[in-house]
């Protein structure tokens, strides 16, 4: 691979023309060096692999809830299923995790060779879960009908479906967070608003195809679809693996001294917290996360139980919403970049809590949703794009890692007690799906003054233009 279209490192690369000279401009990520041709090639590969991610995690996220629900699951333990499993893994496996990657040091990079080695096991857990009824058949038939005559095949099904869930949150939420590194150590900080932007418009298109062709048709063809989508993702993921180039990383710090399980949890969490700046970060994103948990999970089950709608009308109206996305992600990326993310992320918090707060008292027709979907769209945006970009910039180089898994991991807590509280909620309110607007306008308001906090730090360790991450004081063992 010509090292000038996709990064030359350091030590490789062939004398670089001086910055602003009449040689071709260049943009620097780390010892990575691009040309404008590099950069395009660099964004090609990124974004076919952001296309293939987003349609493979489509099938879980706009399936998983209504195949639980056809499995007669309670809402309850739909929210254990689809949130708080994957808030015990971030909580148990990330910090460890995190910091492995970041002290990596390998021919291929520290990110690429944790996806090349997950890949492969998020597309089996997907299939497991796909084939659950199958394999519960089975072991009924042939392991536990001679202990257990009576019991139901769906009980069966379900518990299998814990086990594969679980494996699938852990490869996945692995899956997402290396990627995220990846685009942290691989992309020019100065244009990373505007990559994010283009990446999300991709994942939008991708999310507009999923929903109009293949999300109608996967209650009536699950394995066919299971199975296609599983292996196209394993192809192209690992294509654009292959192709993306990490450059070279100065050696890691000297390892601190091994220590129990507890004791290295305790510093990993003593680090993230001990400064205000990121505290304040971490509050926001978990208030953000369980106001999204109630949307998030519900959202298919009150247009087809509140609304009435059908899988066709439904995927062609989640659709729309995705268009309206991909329209608005660029635009939003060069405010971004234009002003400074931290504005737009707090701007898009005001604006998620008025629409949610609409939502509870006006939507009772797939009209009302759609002009939802849309109107809303500008608040996800901004977060979405502010919210990433934030914390590319927020965070420090040298433990990147470890503080954007904090996210996640702190994140973890929110989902394992807020999925379940939620559902224990909607079953309350006896599945009154409506709720779950008025749930998310009030955490979204509690969000706004810690990320106002935020904002005003931010200004004090230097600004838009010398901002300077603070590390953390070195955690004793």
């Amino acid at each position: 691979m010509n090292p000038d279209l996709l990064g030359s490192s350091s030590d490789a690369a062939p004398a670089l023309p001086p910055e602003g000279g009449k040689g071709r401009k260049r943009y620097h990520a780390g010892a990575l060096s691009y040309t404008v041709r590099g950069l395009v090639v660099l964004s090609l590969w990124l974004l076919w692999g952001d296309f293939a991610f987003t349609f493979f995690e489509n099938i879980y996220n706009r399936f998983i809830s209504i195949y639980l629900k056809d499995l007669h699951a309670s809402n309850s333990l739909i929210g254990v299923m689809t949130g708080s499993l994957a808030g015990a893994v971030n909580l148990l496996f990330l910090p460890n995790i995190s910091q492995w990657s970041d002290r990596t040091r390998s021919r291929w990079g520290r990110r690429i060779p944790f996806l090349f080695v997950v890949t492969p096991f998020a597309v089996a857990s997907i299939l497991a879960i796909c084939y659950a009824p199958d394999i519960a058949g089975w072991v009924m038939g042939r392991l536990l009908s001679r202990f257990s005559p009576v019991m139901a095949v769906n009980t069966v099904t379900l518990g299998l479906l814990l086990v594969f869930v679980a494996s699938f949150h852990f490869f996945n939420i692995v899956l997402n967070n290396a990627y995220n590194w990846l685009l942290r150590d691989v992309v020019p900080l100065e244009l990373m608003a505007r990559f994010l932007a283009w990446f999300r418009i991709v994942g939008s298109l991708s999310s507009v195809l999923f929903l109009w062709v293949v999300f109608p048709h996967i209650l009536v063809h699950r394995k066919e679809v299971f199975l296609g989508v599983g292996l196209f993702y394993l192809v192209a993921f690992l294509l654009m693996c292959w192709n993306v180039k990490e450059g070279p990383y100065p050696p890691p710090a000297p390892e601190p001294e091994r220590v129990s399980v507890l004791k290295s949890f305790g510093r990993y969490f003593r680090e993230c917290l001990s400064l205000r700046i990121y505290r304040n970060f971490f509050i926001v994103y978990l208030l953000i996360l369980s106001s999204n948990i109630a949307v998030g999970t519900y959202s298919a089950l009150f247009c087809r139980e509140t609304l009435g709608l059908g899988m066709d009308e439904m995927g062609k109206l989640f659709a729309w919403g995705a268009v309206a996305s991909a329209v608005a992600y660029y635009p939003m990326g060069w405010l971004c970049d234009r002003f400074n993310p931290l504005q737009v992320t707090l701007y898009s918090l005001l604006g998620f809590m008025v629409c949610t707060t609409f939502g509870f008292f006006l939507i009772d027709t797939e009209r009302g949703y759609l002009l939802f979907s849309v109107v809303s769209t500008v608040p996800t945006v901004g977060w979405m794009l502010g919210g990433t970009a934030t914390m590319m910039r927020l965070f420090p180089e040298e433990k990147f890692g470890q503080f954007s898994s904090g996210l996640n991991v702190f994140g973890g807590a929110s989902l394992i007690f807020g999925n379940y509280i939620t559902g224990w909620f909607m079953d309350l309110v006896h599945s009154n799906y409506r709720a779950m607007f008025l749930w998310s306008a009030m955490l979204y308001a509690l969000a706004l003054y810690p990320m106002l906090r935020v904002y005003l730090d931010w200004k004090r360790h230097g600004g838009p233009h010398h901002y300077v991450p603070p590390l953390p004081p070195e955690s004793p063992a």
